[in-house]
Formats: structure tokens, sequence, C-alpha cells
């Protein structure tokens, strides 16, 4: 069987690429997984993948990643724009120079992978329902998300989940996704192998509690408010400090108002590192500050990368925050003040025994959610509807190229 995936996200040509092509990470920084690690993980399970999406002639400068996998195969769109509503305007031109190879792909696929909720995932979605195809499809956004295309788009998933169409909301709750159509079922999103998530001794030093913000763009809100919440955390932990990584668009004014509150050096804001760098901070880090104003696949991955390293987090309500108070690795904020978070961050570490106990379960909870057991229940819901999605002369072959050249992607 061939999946062909429909997704938005832009590739390139890369030489260092198994593929020859490559695409940015989740998180922006190099060597973060996302959408290109669920490929090669998702490719395992069929025949052949072919990826149709927008190609840039040239590739971003920050933050490169592989695209692998199984026989894996690209099609190359031309580029969209970022901003949703100025896609949707210039989509029927788009579609004049697009839409024949968008059709021809779809019709020759045996099922269709499309991510919603972008504009390319949309149409990968409604020509794969006018071609009768197999379908697989899950959100990157937050499946209650209020903005009216969402809507729009999550009726119309609510209306054909079931049988052969398989649909994935992105997150883990103990409540059904829909109350409109059950065959909707919860998935959290992990982009982390099993064998990166082996434990590591942390080199967290005791005496000095450091907080951290990870994500690919950092939000200016979310940074303020844990900037604000230092001079409070100040009191009872006198050599406490922040780490900032990732892309921050108000850089001049959060040192302004670092400076304001005489927090200035407690603060490292470090830009887009290198994944090794990024899992060092992580390790150095006592807490995760996520306060998202939305559920992102960036959140979801910085989450999951801190739970790798044993990290708690302190979060606000989103979707996956039940299920992280469920495990003991989180506090989820009721109010999102720095007050709120500077008595949250306080109960945690001042409680040593609380601490080790909320670790211990972020490494657990961590390992529930390995990438293998991600794609095994992937498998299991596709199989389910679809049959085998392998041929026996795919899979034996497949099987004897990993054995003859491990690493080594056809």
């Amino acid at each position: 069987m061939t999946l062909t995936i429909v997704w938005h996200k832009p590739f390139w040509s890369s030489p260092q690429s198994p593929t020859g092509f490559a695409s940015r990470g989740c998180l922006g920084h190099p060597g973060f997984g996302g959408l290109p690690r669920e490929v090669e993980a998702l490719s395992e399970l069929f025949d052949a993948t072919r990826i149709v999406g927008p190609c840039y002639p040239t590739g971003h400068p920050i933050g490169e990643t592989a695209i692998a996998g199984k026989n894996v195969s690209m099609v190359a769109l031309t580029w969209l724009p970022r901003s949703p509503w100025l896609t949707w305007i210039v989509l029927p031109f788009w579609l004049v120079r697009n839409g024949f190879k968008l059709i021809r792909e779809i019709s020759k696929a045996d099922a269709v992978f499309a991510f919603m909720p972008s504009p390319i995932g949309v149409l990968g979605l409604i020509l794969g329902l006018a071609f009768r195809k197999p379908l697989l499809t899950r959100q990157l956004n937050s499946w209650s998300e209020p903005r009216l295309l969402w809507r729009l788009e999550r009726a119309l998933l609510e209306r054909i989940a079931g049988g052969k169409n398989i649909v994935f909301a992105t997150g883990s709750n103990e409540e059904a996704p829909s109350s409109r159509n059950h065959a909707i079922r919860w998935l959290f999103i992990t982009t982390i192998p099993e064998r990166e998530l082996a434990f590591i001794p942390c080199s967290r030093d005791p005496g000095r509690i450091r907080l951290i913000i990870l994500g690919r763009e950092v939000e200016t809100r979310e940074t303020l408010t844990v900037l604000r919440a230092l001079p409070l955390l100040a009191r009872q932990f006198p050599d406490v400090a922040l780490d900032v990584v990732g892309d921050l668009a108000a850089f001049s004014k959060i040192n302004y108002i670092a400076s304001d509150l005489s927090v200035l050096d407690r603060v490292t804001l470090h830009g887009s590192p290198s994944h090794e760098r990024v899992v060092e901070l992580l390790r150095e880090a006592h807490l995760l500050c996520c306060l998202p104003t939305a559920e992102t696949e960036s959140f979801r991955q910085a989450l999951h990368e801190a739970l790798a390293c044993g990290l708690p987090v302190v979060t606000t309500r989103t979707e996956i925050a039940p299920m992280l108070m469920r495990k003991g690795c989180a506090i989820v904020l009721k109010d999102e003040t720095s007050e709120a978070l500077a008595a949250a961050v306080t109960s945690c570490l001042s409680d040593p025994a609380r601490y080790r106990s909320m670790s211990a379960e972020a490494l657990r909870t961590a390992k529930e959610y390995s990438l293998e057991r991600w794609r095994d229940r992937v498998r299991s819901a596709l199989e389910k509807a679809w049959g085998p999605l392998q041929s026996e002369s795919g899979t034996l072959g497949y099987r004897k190229k990993r054995e003859a050249s491990p690493g080594l992607v056809e």
C-alpha cells in the first residue's frame, strides 16, 4: 500500500538528506523532529510513502531536519503564504498551477493522510473523499479552538469520521474529543524514539533553581509572566534564573522589562541553539514553564522533550493538561498570573519529596509516549479499518535491507 501525505510544511533540497529533501523541525532548532520524524515512523507501516507539499527554492537557515523513511518520495508544489487568510485569498490562483498535480497524486494513492487545518490539507481531504480513498487525518492545532474556519473544518471531520476514515484529535483526555462522533479518538503526538528516552543523569545544581521556557517562537506574553514572577521567587530562591530558548519577537521589550524588574542578570536568551544544547539546558533546569495562548505542535514537542529529561511542568489549561495532572508530573495554573506561577513553582520546589516524585513521573510519562508506541497505536487503528498495510514482499524486502545495511534509508 502506498500512503500519500498531503501537508503544508515547506521542504527544500538537501544533499545530506536520504531523500534529498529537508524541512524545519517542530521547534525550529536543528535536529528536532516534528512532522519529519512522525512521517519517518509512519513510513515503516507501508510499502511506500509519497509526500505532497510546497517546495521552497532554498532552505531555511535554522533548524533543518532531514526527511527520511522507508521508500519516501517527494512531490513538489509551489509555496503558499504563511498567513491562513492570505492563503485562502491566493488559493484559486495557486490551484491553477498545482491543481492537476494534486489531483493526480490523490487519484493514484492507496490511502491519504491529510494534515489539518492547513488549506493544502483540506484540499487533500476533500479530494480523498471525492476519490473514495481511505483517509487518515489529525489536527495540528487545538481541537477545541474557537476560530470560525476551524469550527467549519472540525464539523467536516465529525461528519466523515468512521469506517475507513480515521480521524485523530491531537491530545489526551478522559472525555472523547467529540460528543457528535465517538469514532474520533485522542492521539498524543510525540517525536522522541525509545533510544533517546533512556535515562541520562541530569546535571541540575540543587543550589541554583533554573526555570526554562522552550518553543519555536516564544510568546512575549508567556515570557513576561515568568519574568514578573522572578522577583517573587527570588525571596525564597535567591539564585533563581531563567533560560528562554527559541525565537523571540519582542527582544528589546523583554530586555527592557527584565532590567526594570532588576532581573536582567537572572535571564539568558539563547535563541535557537542545536538540539544537543537544548537537551543540555533541559537537564540543567528544574521546571519547564509552558504558558501557551493556544495548544500547538511546538508546545507539545517542548513538553515531551522536557518530560524526557525528567522535568516537571507548570502550564495552563490546555487539552493535554488533565492527562499531565493525572500522571502527577505537572501543575496546572487556574489563573495565568505571575503570582499564581510563583506560588506553583514554590509549592513544587520547596518540597524535595514532591519534586522527586514529579520528576520520576515525568520520565515515566515520556516513556509511555515514545515514537514507537505512537506508531503502533496508529498501526492498530489503520489495520483494523483498512486491513494489511504492506504486501508480504514489501515487508520482507525492507527487513532484509535493514538487516544488511543498518540505518540506510532506501
